[in-house]
């Protein structure tokens, strides 16, 4: 880790996630206009599990729930660890709190990632934007924590840029179930 940083720091360009020696299958699942349709991701995550992925990370979601949806997350649930973002509404999961849950993160099968803040000099607890647990142990909640803020990706045209979201916690839970599948 410490030669990647000095890389890093000497050439001052490059990025490296949780699991950098893993291999990578981006799927577009959204239309060309952007829209993405609970047809759209089914097709994607059987397209994922029939070409072999053994880890699939989610980092879209919303308020409805799609059988669709649901048959191809049970169907890929036999083969690969799903994980999902849990939404950046600063909501619970539950009705009883006067919230509603996000799918695919609140279906059984789906790993659920909410976002914390990077440090725990920055709180190194929930963000303010993150969804939220709000009845523990039943069948519709969210599993984990992972860093969703102030987190570097790469932008267009060479540059970097700090993001924040439950979209950027869930691919360091990928990465650590792509760490623990191997």
């Amino acid at each position: 880790c410490l030669d990647i940083v000095e890389q890093f720091e000497e050439y001052n360009q490059g990025i490296v996630g949780v699991a950098y020696n893993t291999r990578i299958m981006a799927i577009k699942a959204a239309q060309y206009s952007g829209v993405l349709t609970n047809t759209d991701i089914a097709e994607a995550i059987l397209y994922a599990v029939e070409h072999g992925a053994d880890v699939i990370n989610m980092s879209f979601g919303g308020y409805g729930s799609s059988q669709v949806e649901d048959d191809a997350l049970a169907t890929a649930y036999a083969q690969a660890v799903l994980i999902s973002s849990a939404g950046n509404d600063s909501i619970p999961n539950q009705s009883e709190c006067k919230g509603r849950p996000t799918y695919p993160a609140s279906y059984p099968w789906v790993v659920g990632v909410m976002a914390s803040q990077r440090f725990a000099s920055e709180g190194g607890f929930l963000t303010g934007f993150s969804n939220k647990d709000c009845i523990v142990d039943n069948n519709i909640e969210y599993e984990v924590m992972a860093p969703g803020a102030n987190i570097w990706s790469t932008l267009p045209n060479n540059s970097y840029g700090a993001w924040n979201g439950t979209s950027m916690a869930a691919p360091v839970v990928s990465g650590i179930a792509a760490l623990a599948r191997t």
